[in-house]
């Protein structure tokens, strides 16, 4: 693969593949892929191997999506296959190939299992010899960083959350600081407000904004109130401003109201859009369950603060309905809403009477400006256990 071409969705080339991430596995003595570092435009960057649809002999071809074109950074226990594991020696002979199996077919992971070994400078058939990745593993073994590293990812959010907190301070800060931004931010959501701002505060800037950005809005926002003001507007101040605008607008709610639970991330749609439209966003998705159940209708903008809030629409509504339908004619205009001064205490009690999944904020001007779910709810009473 390393040297061929990097195509988008639609077959356009983007750059090539310069090499091949590999993390060590917990729970055996390998190694998998987690990616591809790629040139796209003269910056290296990461290419996560969730976003590949196939791979050709002309090159690694992806799934639709935005590409992310930070540039590459190394992690603690990240080896590259060209720079790091080709040419490593091996009783006298070196690793000039490594393969890698499928683990399973409902485990989807690409674990290393055989590598070519040859004497000489060139590779030639004569002398080589394959030998199992376990006569080998001893020498891409992980440090304890690494290895700790390897289980952390390998646990579910909530497990690995708990066990972050049994590690000491110091330790736990290191570990912090090499994991992905997607896998700490996931970890941050299951602990203490006050739990997350520590170890927030450890990092430098620039990866403290990238944690903060892979997290639920609803969940940033209640790390962001946590921290030291001086803190909070030196991280505002290196955001993007249309994102510190809508930061700004939901740090303003009291946490013990329907404002501080509220994720502004819904789907809306104008009521002239089809049922075949609204069923295909609803689709097409990666917001919770909570929310990808219903869909919200206001005139335009449908971005929150939206424009005057019509109603809602659920799945099976829409499902009933012919494809060519307009949303604004499945409206249901019963609903209860929720003021942002809400508190949570009615904000419960109100899920709770009409069996409702998520509900929507409307402001004093009939704007929705966010939707409150059941998960809220139950994350925010199970916290209130807890103290």
């Amino acid at each position: 693969m390393i040297k061929r071409a990097l195509f988008d969705a639609d077959g356009s080339t983007l750059g090539s593949i310069q090499d091949i991430l590999l993390i060590p596995a917990a729970s055996e003595n390998k190694l998998y892929l987690r990616g591809f570092l790629a040139l796209v435009d003269r910056r290296l960057i990461f290419v996560h191997e969730a976003r590949v649809d196939a791979v050709d002999r002309d090159g690694l071809h992806l799934r639709g999506g935005t590409l992310d074109l930070r540039l590459f950074k190394r992690r603690p226990g990240e080896l590259l296959l060209a720079e790091d594991v080709y040419g490593t020696e091996i009783n006298n002979q070196k690793i000039r190939d490594v393969g890698l199996s499928q683990k399973s077919l409902t485990d989807g992971k690409w674990l290393t299992t055989q590598v070519a070994t040859s004497s000489g400078g060139r590779l030639r058939r004569k002398t080589l010899n394959i030998l199992a990745w376990d006569d080998v593993a001893d020498t891409f073994r992980p440090d304890p960083v690494s290895g700790d590293l390897a289980r952390l990812r390998e646990l579910h959010k909530a497990d690995a959350a708990e066990a972050i907190q049994a590690i000491p301070e110091g330790r736990r800060s290191e570990l912090a600081a090499a994991l992905e931004a997607s896998h700490l931010a996931d970890l941050l959501e299951e602990l203490p407000e006050s739990e997350q701002a520590q170890i927030l505060n450890k990092l430098d800037t620039e990866d403290a904004i990238e944690v903060l950005q892979e997290m639920e809005i609803d969940d940033e926002i209640d790390l962001l109130k946590e921290l030291e003001p001086s803190q909070r507007e030196k991280l505002l101040a290196q955001m993007e401003p249309e994102i510190v605008h809508q930061i700004r607008s939901l740090l303003k709610y009291s946490e013990d109201t329907a404002g501080g639970m509220m994720t502004p991330e819904a789907i809306v749609l104008t009521p002239e859009a089809t049922v075949a439209e609204a069923i295909a966003r609803l689709r097409d998705t990666d917001l919770p369950p909570a929310i990808s159940v219903r869909l919200f209708v206001a005139e335009s903008p449908t971005q929150a603060p939206t424009g005057k809030f019509l109603g809602s629409v659920t799945l099976p509504r829409l499902l009933r309905e012919p494809p060519t339908y307009l949303v604004g004619d499945c409206i249901n205009q019963d609903e209860p809403t929720l003021k942002p001064d809400t508190s949570e205490k009615e904000v419960a009690a109100l899920l709770a009477r009409y069996d409702l999944l998520a509900v929507a904020v409307v402001d004093s001007l009939q704007r929705l400006v966010g939707v409150v779910t059941v998960d809220d709810v139950i994350i925010r009473l199970t916290e209130g256990v807890s103290s």
